[in-house]
């Protein structure tokens, strides 16, 4: 008897928790989608929730679901977490920028 309710409970939580959706904002609605950000070193990108924000860069976090803890800029890729690679974006004005070394398992 313990257990059913135990898996009923569970099976409520989960149906209440995918129908509130995994984001805790609305899509955005007329001119605020197209606000952007000042000041982005590494670019700019929609996040999941339809506004404009600025790319991460060299050791920066990012990753997550739809990338909502950052989305890497150019010449950066998203492994463990971090950013790594050299920003394209600054390499084009005369910065090299980068990450430090680092080993994921």
């Amino acid at each position: 008897m313990n257990s059913l309710v135990f898996l009923l409970s569970a099976l409520s939580f989960a149906v209440l928790a995918s129908s509130r959706g995994f984001y805790q904002c609305q899509p955005c609605r007329g001119e605020e989608c197209n606000v952007r950000p000042e000041g982005c070193k590494y670019g700019m990108d929609k996040g999941p929730c339809g506004l404009w924000r600025c790319n991460s860069g060299p050791g920066q976090r990012c990753g997550g679901r739809d990338n909502h803890l950052g989305k890497c800029g150019n010449g950066t890729t998203c492994n463990c977490g971090i950013c790594r690679g050299c920003s394209t974006d600054m390499y084009e004005i005369g910065i090299i920028e980068c990450s430090k070394g680092f080993i994921c398992y």
